[in-house]
């Protein structure tokens, strides 16, 4: 049986603390392989019977991203977690970096902004310092022309939201590009499914 998978590249950039509490975290819990080292997250993971190798880079700035994309190239997905508590971290993201992301690498990916409530997510209570609101965070999605907008308060239930939106989008490409690759890689699933219940 040949061991075919769909290839996904995701590109996080914010706090790396954050970026590895909550979502690196979440895709270890539901990974049937994983291989994570100092800057290195490599997961095999399984949407709907469709086996997905999946590599994550974190930076802590697009600029970052930017003057480091040899080593990371052709990005199918850039997540950008926000702290709703700390406004200053729109900041680091600006148009003009994103239009010079988007235009010297060709990138045709997924582009998701994330507003993380903190407080509720490692606290389980609200902050009382000034929030991003939920209006702001899709008003600063459509200025910066960025595909997607969450808000996370919930570590499993939201972050699987984030994900499933991801794997569902990608697994619709891979099924519309390569009809027999999809099934060739559908067929390796089941064979993996019944591989973790022996």
């Amino acid at each position: 049986m040949k061991k075919i998978s769909y290839s996904l590249r995701i590109g996080f950039i914010g706090k790396k603390e954050f970026i590895e509490e909550i979502f690196i975290e979440s895709l270890k819990r539901s990974a049937i392989e994983s291989n994570i080292s100092d800057d290195k997250y490599e997961f095999l993971i399984l949407f709907d019977q469709i086996p997905i190798k999946m590599k994550i880079f974190i930076t802590k700035t697009l600029e970052n991203l930017i003057y480091n994309f040899e080593k990371i190239q052709n990005l199918d997905v850039i997540i950008f977690p926000l702290n709703l508590y700390e406004p200053t971290s729109l900041n680091t993201i600006t148009k003009g970096l994103l239009e010079e992301f988007n235009e010297t690498f060709s990138f045709q990916g997924l582009s998701i902004l994330v507003g993380m409530d903190i407080g509720n997510l490692f606290n389980g209570s609200a902050s009382k310092n000034f929030k991003i609101s939920r209006y702001q965070l899709e008003k600063i999605t459509k200025d910066l022309k960025l595909i997607y907008c969450f808000e996370l308060t919930n570590k499993n239930s939201d972050i699987n939201e984030i994900y499933n939106t991801i794997f569902n989008e990608f697994k619709i490409r891979f099924q519309y590009s390569s009809p027999e690759l999809f099934e060739a890689a559908k067929e390796y699933g089941n064979y993996l499914i019944k591989l973790k219940f022996i």
